[in-house]
């Protein structure tokens, strides 16, 4: 991911300077430097990556990078052509759970910080895609707010009036298990060709590309933790927390106009260079010379005209989050992953892990049906 993020930041540079290639033959002609959301998930897939290592400051590098990398991509554009992705409330979510991981009154303050703007932004941001605020960050900004003051809790606890949370006291006694679904696959790039009349009568190919959703199986997940000693088992639901082939189709449909307007430019200017061609060879050569010219143009737009169909391809639909809070001990943890129908699909298991009081453990797996 290291390596990605280097890249695409050259990549970036050579595209610019090979702009003009791109307006005379297509957008296939610079090297593919990602779409601007696929930049940002690079830094969120580092931030896992790190915290998946322990390294919790690593990854609070990489999230904030986030925040950075969002304001500079819509700093490219004018105020009407900025991008709807503008925040990600996933990231801040992830950054709370890695500041209370530090638990100092500092990381605490810092985790209500995130928390919040979590809060606000799946409020404001993440509606759009049907998707609420995952039950993990409603407990602990709750806790966190306790922490806070009487005068945070207030304002939490309004939002929130029957919500049940454990203090923080609790939750020194307690170990925390968090676990990220990384599900589906996210939706790959289709050809949409319009054919558009010329004033002379021709007509040319004028291509761009939109997002297809690729179905699945798996809409949802349980989790379940079986202590060693003892029969109780603990079970909490996943809830979608990142959706990825939302806002990669929302993201493309944002500069679809900038896109458009782009190729037609290019198409245009085709034309007239084949019709200018045209002429000239015809006064030249005669009628028939014209009209090859003519003809061998004509097919040689309509055949450099395809739209730019490159995109990161191995990234899921969506990330999905749950949380269960248990007594120190040994536990088996196990995925139930179900279908529309809630009816069962597929198990993946994570494995045995020994928990201390005041753990708090990220996990990660991946399905793709």
């Amino acid at each position: 991911f290291t390596e990605a993020e280097e890249l695409m930041t050259e990549l970036y540079t050579i595209s610019l300077s090979q702009e003009a290639t791109t307006f005379v033959v297509n957008d296939n002609a610079a090297p593919y430097r990602g779409e601007d959301f696929e930049s940002v998930m690079v830094n969120i897939f580092l931030a896992l990556s790190y915290a998946n290592l322990s390294e919790i400051d690593e990854a609070l590098v990489e999230a904030r990078k986030v925040d950075s990398k969002l304001t500079a991509i819509n700093l490219q554009y004018a105020e009407n052509e900025q991008n709807a992705y503008r925040e990600d409330p996933f990231v801040r979510l992830l950054m709370g759970i890695l500041y209370e991981m530090g638990g100092t009154s500092t990381d605490l303050n810092d985790a209500y910080i995130s928390y919040s703007k979590a809060l606000q932004g799946y409020d404001s941001e993440y509606q759009r895609f049907g998707v609420t605020f995952p039950e993990p960050l409603v407990e602990n900004l709750l806790s966190v707010a306790s922490f806070m003051g009487r005068a945070e809790l207030r304002k939490v606890q309004r939002r929130f009036p029957t919500h049940r949370f454990a203090s923080r006291a609790d939750r020194k006694e307690m170990a925390e298990v968090y676990v990220l679904h990384l599900n589906g696959r996210t939706p790959t790039k289709q050809e949409n060709v319009m054919v558009v009349p010329t004033p002379d009568g021709q007509v040319v190919k004028v291509a761009f590309p939109s997002y297809e959703k690729i179905p699945g199986r798996i809409v949802g997940a349980r989790l379940h933790a079986l202590p060693e000693v003892g029969t109780q088992q603990l079970v909490a639901d996943f809830r979608v927390a990142e959706p990825i082939g939302g806002i990669a189709i929302e993201n493309l449909q944002n500069r679809r106009v900038r896109i458009y307007a782009k190729t037609l430019a290019r198409v245009t200017a085709k034309y007239l260079a084949v019709r200018e061609a045209h002429k000239q060879v015809e006064d030249q050569f005669g009628g028939l010379a014209g009209l090859l010219t003519k003809v061998t143009g004509d097919m040689l737009i309509f055949v450099s005209e395809n739209a730019d169909l490159r995109s990161w391809r191995t990234l899921p639909e969506e990330i999905l989050i749950s949380k269960i809070t248990m007594p120190p001990g040994t536990y088996q943890l196990w995925v139930e992953c179900l279908d529309a129908s809630g009816k069962f699909v597929e198990k993946v298991e994570l494995g045995s892990r020994e928990l201390k009081a005041g753990d708090k453990i990220l996990m990660q797996f991946r399905t793709t049906q």
